[in-house]
């Protein structure tokens, strides 16, 4: 199993250089390029969102940090922030029928992730949200 860690700043332009090492260490462990993108694609979802939306209004300092493990079965995305309490598990899914000019905003990012991994789990400990995005090596 390889694992891999990465301190995320908690702004915008941080986004990039997590992209590139997520696709990185998936290339170094010979992970589908699919895989890799999809999991890129929900992490970066989900860091935007903490950075967005987490630390709003909270003073510092704002922690991100991510974890890959890459195994013969999985690759596992943990998203670790010292944020508001949130549960993305728990978010209601957009009404995806409703014309968009009568559709709350927001939501589209969840369900963007809830379609790109096979599993999403979350949980609270010591002031601290835990996302762990898996996904089958395929």
């Amino acid at each position: 199993m390889a694992r891999h860690e990465l301190c995320v700043a908690p702004q915008g332009s941080a986004i990039a250089r997590l992209i590139d090492w997520i696709r990185s260490c998936c290339e170094a462990d010979a992970v589908a390029d699919n895989v890799a993108f999809k999991l890129a694609l929900a992490v970066e979802e989900a860091v935007t969102n903490v950075i967005t939306h987490g630390f709003l209004d909270l003073p510092p300092p704002h922690r991100i940090a991510v974890r890959l493990d890459i195994t013969a079965q999985a690759v596992v995305a943990e998203i670790i922030d010292n944020g508001r309490p949130f549960d993305p598990t728990a978010a209601p899914g957009p009404d995806l029928a409703l014309p968009l000019d009568q559709r709350r905003p927001g939501g589209l990012g969840i369900h963007l992730m809830r379609h790109m991994v096979d599993r999403i789990e979350h949980r609270r400990s010591d002031g601290n949200n835990l996302l762990r995005l898996e996904t089958a090596r395929g």
